[in-house]
């Protein structure tokens, strides 16, 4: 195996960084669906499934969407933002402003199209999203719990101008409905470099909406941690 380079943690990434590899079993379909790595940053050991409400999306906090529009693909960041009078209805799903330096983007990190990465700066979800102007104004959110320990989840979903997050697929045993997903602990202010396998046996789903393995390779040589 070759060492990472000096001053780089688990799969190259930089200080305060993480990259997420996200594997299907043919090439993405960006016509039909988006994908996502959503990320528990709250401490509070659950982990993302395709029935968020069970538990009030307390495992939802942040997100990266992987999309497609006119031919382009593209990765955004996107924070939960729970209602605070309701928190059992779907939250405001809000896009985070981050710089080039912050997030990049590599399409087809394995040459054969199966294959997306993102390395983004574990602090961008530390941020409070900015609400969105307009006539129905988004709400601003709350400062989020951020705690050393995360938890995973990544889905396949319809794709929708609304984004929506109808479930196509998950990493759980039972893909668009299941529950059982256990996240193994991130603890970011480490270094790891783990690969998860998928353990959907939901048979009829397209080849390309097939999640196989995620992997995420973290740099925790920051301090103060988090973030």
């Amino acid at each position: 195996m070759t060492p990472n380079p000096p001053g780089l943690g688990a799969g190259g990434a930089n200080p305060g960084f993480m990259t997420v590899k996200f594997d299907v079993n043919a090439p993405f379909d960006f016509s039909s669906y988006q994908y996502w790595i959503v990320f528990n940053t709250s401490g509070n050991g659950l982990s993302p499934d395709t029935q968020p409400a069970r538990n009030n999306y307390a495992a939802f906090s942040d997100a990266i969407q992987v999309a497609g529009a006119g031919g382009a693909t593209f990765a955004k960041p996107y924070q939960f933002i729970k209602n605070p009078t309701n928190p059992a209805i779907p939250p405001t799903l809000q896009a985070l402003i981050v710089s080039p330096l912050q997030l990049q983007y590599i399409a087809n990190s394995n040459g054969t199209g199966t294959e997306f990465s993102v390395t983004f700066q574990r602090a961008i979800f530390r941020n409070i999203a900015t609400p969105t102007p307009g006539p129905t104004p988004t709400p601003k959110g709350s400062p989020l719990p951020y705690s050393p320990n995360w938890t995973f989840n990544a889905f396949v979903t319809q794709a929708n101008t609304q984004n929506q997050l109808i479930f196509v697929n998950s990493m759980g045993q039972f893909g668009p409905t299941d529950t059982t997903w256990q996240s193994p602990a991130l603890a970011i202010c480490t270094n790891f470099d783990n690969v998860v396998n998928a353990r959907s046996t939901y048979l009829q789903i397209p080849p390309a909406a097939e999640i196989v393995t995620v992997e995420l390779a973290n740099n925790g040589s920051n301090r103060p941690c988090p973030p």
